[in-house]
């Protein structure tokens, strides 16, 4: 690895673990996370994380597009 956080190192090091698969699985565990989390904060009764959701669509979004550059090809 070169620079630091390349997504392209990374995918290149899940594949050699065996993980082909891993950019779907990665958007699938993310999703799953942060459903729960907004499920939570809905049920919460601190305001902090009432906070957060205000951002949960911008970070979701930025998560999501940096997950897909994992193999290198975008979309």
């Amino acid at each position: 690895m070169e620079k630091a956080y390349d997504l392209k190192a990374l995918g290149l090091e899940l594949k050699a673990q065996g993980l082909d698969l891993a950019e779907d699985v990665l958007k699938n565990l993310v999703e799953a996370v942060l459903t729960w989390f907004e499920k939570s904060a809905a049920l919460s009764e601190t305001p902090y994380d009432n906070m957060a959701m205000v951002l949960m669509p911008e970070l979701k979004k930025l998560i999501l597009a940096q997950i897909d550059r994992i193999d290198g090809q975008e979309g």
